[in-house]
């Protein structure tokens, strides 16, 4: 190829120099083309003579089929895509060479990669030092002087035959000289195939003078001339088995139209003189499969057709232009699948995927064009193409059987990134972001399959490319929420991202350097641009009240798609953020509490239940699929996040009852938590019995943290009952707190019955330290409350403080108090109880001097003194300090058995 580019780049400049660059340039290509033909058929002779060595020294090989023996272009680039995975029979998969890589001759006496100028040098050399020289300067000489003939016959007349007899004489002999190289190519290949493809060139020479030149022949019949000519060096390629010469062949049919103009703008008989050229191509690729020939026939069609819409397309022209470019797609496609299809055995599913993907791209490029002033013509363009792809992608299988695998996937991206084209064409103009990154995507499947990196590096940079470009464009136009270019990009860079993520967690083992770690990060920016673009439209639909519940449907759409999509693939990784996304709840609750909103308002009423089930449902199809343990901080923040839900419509509804005390309003507070607690300690339903730790320590813990935090904070409330009457202990707060101790020691004691924890000894002193603390402090806060509603003390600490009456009563308390933890301890044998009530009965002491001494005139102090002392004096006698674990030792009073301990009679006094 590149032999062929230096030789017309040589002509079209001496033609310059000359004065004709148009016939120095066709003779330029047309010496390229024999040089190269040559330089291919040595290659070919010394392959088989390698060949033909390597078969006598080892006998017990196969011979190659026959078919297989001239199959690639001669001097021509090939392409050999990724294989499939399968290896071929009887060996390893084969090389895989990029799309640029240029098969040589050299390649199985060098390993080493060769340089297309160094190879181009050695063919060269080659043609200039080795075979026939002579033949080939003579052939050069007969064109130069063909040319030079025609071109000097006609600028000066000086023969004495017309100028039709001397064009018709070149014909003649051309004729002859296809004839002569027809039959010597039986004995000699390499000159019949030289002699055949000079022949062809002096006909298309011929023509070209005869119409361009002399003016001797119209444009129809320079035309047919033409398509027979290059008809006829296909017939001859394919029935010698020689891609170059059917490469020359058509490269001459396709070039009549450009070197032949005839001023008429017919693009009607332009386009189905390619439909017939292309036609006799796709019965070519029936038999051979030389890419090299497609691509020429591919380049040619769509180029021109590119050029001509570019210059001379007009709306009115879209009838008689639309049905060719179907035809020259269906054409091409076909052509691809005809390509993997005729592969050797051992490389069959290989694909072409300059053919592959270029033929959607450049059609639709065209077809953009061309229904561009067809309301939503793009649209239905993309969804058109991409259900043609879809289907044969299902077809395709079906039809060929095994080894076109890789083929039906590619249809099958090709299908669903055109169907995902076609949205945001159908409702915005702008989708270069979101084409970007399905593109992206697919690069980076192709990239996986194929195990190539730099092809997964190339789809990730379009993708980031993909939110640059979507993030320039700001600010949008606002249109309807979510049925915009700006949403439907965004949701299209996420899809590509958890894609991107998914193959790459597919092919782990051959990721490199930066790939590894890198499907979590890609996930996560999926998601984030999913629930990024969503809370943007959320908030400019809704910034008000109704955001919580538009967050909450969002939240239910995200959770109902991750698992349909965790259905169909089964990918851990998926599974993980599945088990985040229940989250998504807490957001829509912090926002209706932010806003101060009922969460019922803006559909709540019903979003908020099947959120909940959604999210339990999700929950239990992942315990299905793999228990993990990172279900069960997910089961732990659903249920906290239903119990502050519950929590939060139960505190709207008693804080619009105006008629209810302050009691009722700080009880309701308490009331959820606790019945939260109950419920983990009594239900045995799931999730409960499969994840009780994760319920019952876990959020039990949390519950009770709320639930001492509530008791501090209700001790600044007097505590009113109204409407109801007050009473002590059955008002509103002190029942509550009541209940809450109660509820605080079931689940410390069902903890321990079903060995969730282990407490240490010291441990389990703590938690009872705390409930001792609370309790106490429950008795002092409903003695308290019990003086201010029925003797009118004034509920706040400094009248308490100085309240005889209040003063009192709890030095009384705090010793009855003491005085019942020391009974307790005794009839118990505790020694801790009786130190816990010592240390009340000490506290009542410090109380007695500190604070009552100060009014030790008033009889309230004197009933304080009195009572206090009377009872620490009786308390001596019935519960003396039991002793430490283990035998006691003996007293004054007398010896005792080793096994006794001292409480098991009172000492008197």
């Amino acid at each position: 190829m590149l032999t062929t580019l230096i030789t017309t780049l040589a002509g079209l400049a001496f033609g310059l120099w000359r004065g004709d660059p148009l016939l120095f340039g066709v003779l330029g290509l047309l010496l390229g083309r024999v040089v190269a033909l040559d330089i291919a058929l040595r290659e070919l002779r010394r392959t088989l003579a390698d060949q033909g060595r390597k078969a006598a020294h080892t006998p017990d090989s196969q011979t190659a089929p026959a078919d297989t023996a001239d199959t690639r272009p001669l001097s021509l680039d090939l392409d050999w895509t990724q294989a499939p995975a399968s290896e071929p029979p009887g060996g390893s998969p084969a090389p895989a060479l990029s799309e640029t890589a240029t098969v040589s001759a050299h390649d199985d006496a060098f390993p080493y990669p060769v340089t297309p100028v160094e190879d181009w040098l050695d063919r060269l050399r080659d043609w200039l030092m080795a075979g026939n020289l002579f033949v080939r300067v003579g052939i050069v000489l007969v064109f130069l002087g063909v040319g030079f003939l025609i071109n000097y016959a006609v600028d000066q007349q000086w023969l004495v035959f017309t100028l039709e007899l001397r064009l018709l004489a070149v014909a003649i002999a051309a004729i002859a000289l296809l004839a002569l190289g027809w039959w010597l190519g039986a004995r000699r290949r390499d000159y019949g195939l030289l002699l055949q493809g000079a022949a062809i060139g002096i006909l298309y020479l011929d023509v070209y003078g005869a119409y361009q030149l002399a003016d001797l022949l119209s444009a129809t019949p320079a035309f047919a001339l033409l398509v027979l000519i290059g008809l006829s060096a296909a017939a001859l390629a394919i029935a010698q088995n020689a891609p170059s010469l059917a490469w020359f062949g058509f490269a001459g049919g396709f070039l009549a139209p450009i070197v032949i103009v005839s001023g008429h703008d017919d693009h009607v008989a332009l386009f189905s003189y390619y439909a017939i050229l292309n036609a006799a191509l796709l019965a070519v690729a029936w038999f051979k499969s030389w890419r090299a020939l497609n691509l020429l026939g591919f380049g040619f069609t769509f180029g021109i057709a590119v050029l001509w819409g570019i210059l001379r397309y007009e709306p009115e022209h879209f009838a008689s232009t639309e049905p060719f470019l179907v035809l020259f797609f269906l054409f091409y496609v076909t052509i691809s699948v005809l390509y993997a299809r005729r592969q050797p055995p051992r490389l069959r599913g290989y694909i072409d995927s300059t053919l592959l993907f270029g033929t959607p791209i450049l059609a639709f490029t065209c077809q953009v064009e061309l229904v561009r002033h067809i309301p939503y013509g793009i649209a239905w363009s993309a969804a058109t193409l991409g259900g043609f792809y879809l289907i044969l992608a299902w077809w395709l299988p079906r039809l060929a059987g095994v080894g076109l695998g890789l083929l039906s996937q590619a249809f099958l991206a090709l299908g669903i990134i055109f169907l995902s084209v076609a949205i945001p064409f159908a409702f915005a103009a702008d989708t270069t972001a979101g084409v970007w990154a399905l593109e992206g995507a697919g690069l980076v499947w192709v990239g996986s399959r194929q195990r190539r990196g730099s092809t997964r590096a190339f789809g990730l940079i379009l993708q980031v490319g993909a939110s640059l470009a979507l993030i320039a464009g700001l600010p949008y136009p606002l249109t309807q929420p979510f049925f915009n270019s700006v949403y439907l990009g965004a949701a299209m860079i996420a899809i590509a991202g958890v894609a991107s993520a998914y193959w790459l967690d597919r092919t782990q083992s051959d990721r490199r350097g930066w790939e590894s770690g890198g499907a979590p990060w890609l996930l996560i920016w999926g998601l984030t641009w999913w629930l990024g673009g969503g809370a943007v439209e959320l908030l400019r639909e809704e910034p008000g009240t109704g955001l919580p519940a538009g967050v909450l449907w969002y939240a239910i759409l995200t959770l109902a798609l991750s698992e349909a999509l965790a259905s169909l693939v089964h990918w851990s990784r998926l599974h993980r953020a599945q088990a985040a996304l229940p989250a998504l709840g807490l957001a829509a609750l912090v926002l209706s509490v932010e806003r101060v909103t009922h969460p019922a308002l803006a559909g709540g009423v019903l979003a908020w239940p099947l959120y909940f089930v959604i999210s339990y449902l999700v929950l239990l199809r992942l315990e299905w699929r793999e228990r993990r343990p990172y279900l069960a901080w997910s089961h732990a923040a659903i249920a906290l996040l239903l119990v502050a839900v519950i929590e939060w419509e139960l505190l709207w509804q008693v804080f619009e009852q105006v008629a209810l005390a302050e009691g009722w309003r700080i009880a309701a507070v308490a009331l959820m938590p606790l019945i939260g607690l109950l419920s983990l300690t009594t239900l045995n339903v799931w999730p409960l019995t499969a994840w009780r730790f994760a319920y019952e320590a876990a959020v039990g813990a949390v519950l009770v943290f709320a639930l001492v935090l509530w008791t501090l904070w209700s001790v600044d409330s007097p505590g009113g009952a109204a409407p109801l009457p007050w009473l002590p202990v059955l008002n509103p707060l002190d029942a509550m707190l009541a209940l809450v101790l109660l509820a605080l020691w079931r689940w410390w004691t069902d903890l321990n019955r079903r060995e969730l924890i282990h407490p240490t000894h010291n441990e389990g002193h703590a938690f009872l330290t705390l409930f001792g603390a609370l309790a106490f402090l429950w008795i002092n806060l409903t003695l308290l409350r019990s003086l201010h509603h029925i003797w009118l003390i004034p509920y706040t600490w400094d009248a308490l403080l100085r309240s005889d009456l209040a003063q009192t009563s709890l030095a009384v308390l705090w010793a009855l108090v003491g005085v019942a933890l020391l009974l307790i301890a005794r009839a118990r044998r505790s020694r801790a109880l009786w130190i816990a009530g010592a240390v009340v009965l000490a506290a009542v002491v410090i109380k007695l001097f500190t604070v009552d001494l100060a009014a030790s005139g008033t009889v309230a102090r004197i009933v304080s003194f009195l009572a206090v002392g009377g009872l620490l004096v009786g308390i001596g006698w019935w519960s003396p300090l039991p002793p430490r674990n283990g035998p006691a030792r003996a007293t004054t009073g007398g010896a005792r058995s080793a096994g006794s301990h001292a409480v098991d009679q009172p000492s008197p006094p």
